[in-house]
């Protein structure tokens, strides 16, 4: 249950991360192409940018996340995962031990 535990709050930790990296993005994609459309002449409602805003950013966020799949379950805590890692190689070791303790010696 612990473990289920960790997975889960990893995987909401990874996206609001996510979710945070994508509305800084989007966030600067939307003033340039406030400032752009300014220059250009082309005026448009502020109601348009913070739609394409808040899709944008959804988008990215899922995106991201798909890309990242492989790890969002993975937990973030350092200390944690190498813990794991060191657990991940003494089983593989006491597993190689058995091996070669049960080759037949001819």
């Amino acid at each position: 249950m612990k473990d289920f535990a960790i997975k889960i709050n990893s995987f909401f930790s990874r996206i609001a991360r996510y979710l945070v990296f994508s509305a800084f993005v989007v966030g600067a994609i939307s003033i340039a192409l406030i400032i752009i459309n300014l220059f250009a002449g082309v005026f448009v409602s502020l109601s348009f940018y913070m739609l394409f805003y808040v899709v944008a950013t959804l988008a990215l966020t899922t995106l991201i996340a798909l890309y990242n799949s492989h790890k969002l379950f993975a937990p973030i805590n350092k200390p944690l995962i190498m813990r794991l890692e060191r657990e991940r190689i003494e089983r593989a070791r006491l597993n190689n031990r058995n091996k070669r303790n049960n080759k037949k010696v001819s």
